[in-house]
């Protein structure tokens, strides 16, 4: 709670409904994109955007944090520039430049509702909202991606003549080249749309999968699981296991039964630098390695909460 009557967010300088009580702290409730963000400050964090040199580099990241749902998990806790500098290194953002450029042409892709479609870009959203969303650090940033992207032929782009708007986005259409280029980027990479489901194959954890395969469904990923999947006569299985987690864009390692190909696949999956989502039944738990017991795992004693738990850890922490 918090003395101070606080009018706007921060981070994204977004009104807010402030939380008044005795402690000296600031404390506010802000609503972006239709979910509602506790924030607790310290007293003086309104100092922040004049006396830190971090807080001030990094401010148009802590918008596109909260506006992705790529926040803290706990809300009650006050938030330090010592814990907005750990966000900033554990959270999933691009970085580098081809990074922002995938980024930004996947989600323009995303608004077209069919091939060859036209998009109007609306003038509000694009020049006040879309480079804040997408981690650009102004709408000049924004609009050199844009530019390239019309370049290099993956978007048709129509540029504004209006003398106010002039080089500006007025409206754009993904070309054929744009169109191949999303399916590469949709079966490989980090923006692959692709899970390895690394598990033990026996008849009891048929539950297990389905579970596992109805949370990738409800996220939007498709899972890659080894005996479901038709592999070439001149290929082993180990070729199929290596190709299939390289084009993946995450792992789920569920551990129950501690199949010894479970270990090595989540192994290969981290040392691919992908991300690995631990799983395992409460009863096999106490019978885990040593060496897998110290990482996170969700522990559940049924399927349904397999999923659900899934399907929070995924919207978390992938998406």
């Amino acid at each position: 709670m918090g003395r101070i009557n606080q009018k706007k967010c921060i981070f994204t300088d977004l009104p807010v409904k402030p939380i008044i009580d005795d402690l000296d702290a600031i404390e506010y409730v802000v609503e972006i994109n239709r979910k509602k963000h506790k924030i607790k400050l310290p007293s003086n964090a309104n100092k922040w955007s004049n006396d830190d040199e971090f807080f001030k580099k990094n401010k148009n990241i802590f918008f596109a944090l909260l506006f992705n749902n790529k926040w803290f998990n706990n809300e009650n806790n006050i938030i330090e520039i010592d814990n907005l500098k750990e966000l900033i290194q554990q959270a999933d953002f691009p970085i580098s430049p081809n990074q922002k450029l995938e980024n930004l042409f996947l989600t323009l892709l995303a608004l077209q509702k069919e091939d060859g479609q036209k998009i109007n870009c609306k003038k509000d959203i694009y020049d006040s909202l879309l480079w804040k969303i997408l981690f650009f650090k102004s709408l000049n940033e924004l609009n050199y991606y844009v530019q390239y992207l019309d370049r290099i032929g993956l978007i048709e782009a129509y540029f504004c003549e209006n003398k106010d708007r002039q080089g500006l986005l007025e409206g754009y259409r993904i070309t054929f080249d744009g169109l191949n280029r999303a399916i590469e980027l949709h079966e490989s990479g980090e923006h692959s749309i692709l899970c390895f489901v690394a598990m033990s194959f026996k008849s009891e954890t048929k539950p297990i999968r389905d579970a596992i395969k109805s949370a990738l469904s409800k996220t939007g990923f498709r899972p890659i699981i080894i005996d479901e999947e038709n592999i070439d006569s001149d290929k082993t299985i180990n070729d199929e296991i290596i190709a299939n987690l390289k084009k993946c864009n995450f792992c789920i390692a569920d551990f129950s039964f501690h199949s010894n190909g479970v270990y090595f696949e989540s192994g290969f999956a981290l040392g691919q630098g992908k991300k690995v989502i631990y799983t395992c039944s409460k009863e096999e738990f106490k019978n885990s390695h040593f060496d897998i017991r110290p990482l996170q795992h969700i522990i559940y004693e049924t399927a349904v909460q397999l999923e659900n738990d899934l399907i929070n850890k995924i919207e978390a922490w992938i998406k």
